[in-house]
């Protein structure tokens, strides 16, 4: 017998498909959803939502405890938040044991409160000041912040020691400064203008009184004679300050003199003839590099703490605008300010 097609029809005579829709599954086979073989909209659905759920939330989390956003947690490396501004645990430590000399373990829970408070009564004036200005228009608030920079530029230095190889170079570079102070004696003597015609001019009256006292003639009858002021009689002064009682530019011409020597009449600060005699004149005598040592250590970290305040304001200034006004523009030099510390 010959197999026959038999078509089926609906009951309005219309023909019936035997396929089944995609929906349409066997009790007893295994759902689309599980298995990885077969595409499932469920479940690329639902793993999307999953996504899309969970980089919102990690999103969220990233914003909320960005630096700079407001946030309601503590983190743990902070005692505090003030207005978004952290106040270190290591700060209230270091503060704390400061304040009471006790380690931060042995100080009592009334002493941490206290420090606590008393930071965040800082922070709180701290951020007051800031906002009405202080930093701009307040001169002692000014002078803080300019040292506090200054501090953090020679931070280096001052938390380090130099090395023996810097400090010998530092004493050969400047072997002239090593020495003992030298100190000298004198007699200044000053021709000063006189009312009376009959008194010879001060420079002719300062020529013969600095002849006489080439010959020897005592100090006193050579005032009397020539009508001559000591100016001033310095018991014994160091180099440095006779340098200051007699002004930069007879300092150098009398530096040099020996005991009993005597200058020609000079020109003082006030137009005044004057004639110095050397009394006594100690020379420096140069130290040693294991004598001057402090010396040479010090000099060395003042000349490394001004060279590093140099190179600071340069950066500075470098990466800044400035205009001045007209009136002073032509006298304003860039160098002279970047070389502004000295040693």
């Amino acid at each position: 017998m010959n197999k026959v097609d038999v078509e089926r029809t609906k009951p309005d005579g219309a023909p019936m498909d035997d396929r089944k829709s995609p929906d349409q599954h066997d009790p007893g086979k295994k759902s689309d959803f599980f298995r990885a073989d077969k595409i499932s909209t469920s479940r690329a659905t639902i793993f999307y939502a999953i996504g899309v759920v969970g980089g919102l939330v990690i999103g969220g989390i990233g914003l909320f405890t960005a630096r700079g956003t407001t946030t309601n947690v503590v983190p743990p490396q902070d005692l505090a938040l003030v207005n978004n501004v952290p106040i270190l645990r290591s700060d209230f430590e270091t503060q704390l044991e400061n304040e009471t000399g006790l380690k931060f373990t042995e100080a009592s829970r009334a002493e941490k409160i206290r420090v606590m408070n008393e930071m965040l009564r800082e922070e709180l004036l701290v951020q007051r000041g800031l906002e009405l200005n202080f930093a701009e228009t307040d001169q002692a608030s000014r002078n803080a912040l300019v040292s506090a920079v200054e501090q953090q530029a020679i931070a280096e230095v001052t938390t380090s020691q130099p090395t023996e190889k810097q400090l010998r170079k530092q004493f050969e570079d400047h072997r002239a400064q090593y020495a003992t102070e030298g100190t000298m004696t004198v007699n200044n003597l000053l021709a000063l203008e006189s009312i009376d015609p009959s008194v010879p001019d001060p420079r002719d009256r300062a020529e013969k009184a600095a002849a006489a006292l080439r010959d020897g003639v005592p100090l006193l009858e050579v005032e009397q004679r020539y009508n001559m002021v000591r100016d001033k009689f310095y018991k014994e002064d160091f180099y440095f300050a006779a340098k200051i009682h007699l002004g930069d530019k007879m300092y150098e011409k009398v530096v040099n003199l020996n005991a009993g020597d005597v200058t020609d009449p000079m020109l003082g600060q006030n137009d005044n003839y004057h004639v110095i005699q050397m009394i006594s004149n100690t020379r420096p005598v140069p130290l040693s590099f294991e004598r001057s040592r402090s010396q040479v250590l010090t000099d060395y970290k003042n000349n490394e703490q001004a060279r590093l305040m140099n190179n600071a304001v340069s950066f500075l200034l470098n990466r800044a605008k400035v205009l001045i006004a007209k009136d002073y523009a032509k006298d304003f030099d860039p160098k002279v300010l970047q070389h502004s510390y000295a040693p």
